[in-house]
């Protein structure tokens, strides 16, 4: 995939006015330039291609960005900094997400490091995953509350994504609970619908938990659990944030020390 995406091309797209306010907040606290790249469709910057090529070589990060609409790619190289928004637009085109509301969620990712509050580090390999969920679970809800906060719009376009699962759900028979990063990602996916919407916000939000619940069942209760340890807890203090990440991987933990099947 990596070589076509370094000869692609398509037109380029401008951020609503609040997408680019925040982006621009961003980039004046960290003196660092924010990219946004479609993947395939955009021409990679010359002095990003060789870190990129590296970790898409890799299997495990070339898996997870299969599985994921978007994610924030952050590096540095001889004390130069480099922020990347990558958005998988052939997942993207299979649901029902958009763009602005992507971008929205990745900044939300970049605004917490910009607090010093850094998702967990990516180590090549098979716990890598596993980072990425549990720091997700946490950098979700307060990246949502920031983003109600500054009034940018992101709901409706996550409730087309999940009315639109769970319609694939009503005509598909139940998978299995899949592997350990699958059952990570449902959790963390779990988590983000409960707290992201009160119940019966919308129509399927309740058969698409209860569809989620049925592919790993001691996953719901280890959701709710975790939940409710990080409402008393969760907020922008740097020891409450470290604390609630330690929550979120035990909680993985558990999960993944427990079969699947009741």
């Amino acid at each position: 995939m990596f070589p076509a995406l370094l000869l692609a091309f398509q037109l380029p797209f401008s951020l609503p006015d609040l997408l680019e306010q925040w982006k621009s907040e961003i980039e004046a606290r960290t003196f660092n330039r924010i990219e946004i790249l479609r993947i395939p469709g955009d021409p990679v910057p010359a002095e990003d291609r060789d870190v990129l090529f590296s970790y898409f070589s890799r299997p495990d990060f070339a898996q997870s960005f299969a599985r994921t609409q978007a994610l924030t790619f952050r590096y540095e190289r001889d004390g130069h900094n480099r922020s990347l928004i990558l958005l998988n637009l052939p997942r993207l085109q299979s649901t029902q997400n958009s763009l602005p509301s992507l971008i929205a969620h990745e900044l939300g990712h970049l605004w917490l490091a910009s607090l010093g509050l850094n998702p967990p580090p990516y180590d090549a390999g098979p716990g890598a995953c596993i980072a990425i969920h549990a720091g997700d679970i946490v950098q979700h809800i307060l990246l949502r509350a920031e983003s109600d906060r500054r009034s940018i719009p992101w709901r409706d376009s996550y409730i087309r994504d999940y009315s639109a699962a769970a319609d694939t759900f009503r005509t598909q028979a139940p998978g299995g609970a899949g592997d350990n990063c699958f059952r990570a990602q449902r959790l963390s996916l779990m988590i983000d619908v409960r707290t992201g919407f009160e119940p019966h916000s919308f129509p399927a939000r309740e058969d698409y938990l209860a569809s989620l619940a049925l592919q790993d069942p001691p996953a719901e209760a280890i959701a709710i659990e975790l939940i409710e340890a990080l409402s008393s807890r969760l907020s922008l203090d740097p020891a409450d944030y470290r604390a609630c990440l330690t929550l979120a991987f035990e909680a993985i933990a558990r999960l993944l020390a427990t079969p699947a099947s009741p």
